[in-house]
């Protein structure tokens, strides 16, 4: 089984991005999903991008993976 983990783009460059995981940025590879654009949310698995997703599905993943002590 997999992980994926949301993050927001903030800047592309090639085929890489920089993807905020709520505070902790990382390069990702972007070759696996078409029209992803800086703003935009996206699964990440293993340094890829491997679904784009809306704002508001992100949100909700936000939601559930935080530590019940931030609730």
């Amino acid at each position: 089984m997999c992980l994926s983990i949301p993050a927001k783009i903030l800047s592309i460059k090639n085929n890489k991005a920089i993807a905020d995981f709520q505070g902790k940025r990382e390069e990702v590879d972007i070759q696996l999903v078409e029209d992803i654009k800086i703003g935009d949310f996206a699964l990440i698995s293993n340094g890829f991008i491997i679904k784009k997703i809306p704002s508001k599905e992100a949100e909700e993943i936000f939601r559930a993976i935080r530590p019940k002590e931030e609730i």
